[in-house]
């Protein structure tokens, strides 16, 4: 009823935030050419997808979901490290 039109509402409203975080570092990426940037990005475009899927999953516990969540956190992690490295080639 009325929780479902709450979850769709804030679920399409997350989706939108990360798409809009995902093009902000995507034309930092552009202009930088830096690897962070643009890993951030496919980050953030993971995790719209992610709200996307659960937008429409009517069960609510698809685990592909949570993949998809893991594997943008995994990118992140992945991106701060590797920008932190002392041996770091660009």
């Amino acid at each position: 009823g009325r929780s479902m039109i709450f979850v769709a509402f804030f679920s399409g409203a997350t989706m939108m935030g990360c798409l809009t975080v995902a093009f902000f570092f995507a034309r930092f990426w552009l202009k930088t050419n830096d690897r962070l940037f643009g890993t951030f990005s496919v980050s953030f475009l993971l995790l719209a997808i992610e709200r996307g899927f659960a937008l429409f999953d009517e069960v609510g516990n698809d685990e592909s979901i949570y993949v998809i969540r893991m594997s943008a956190f995994i990118l992140l992690i992945l991106a701060v490290v590797d920008k932190n490295r002392k041996d770091r080639r660009v």
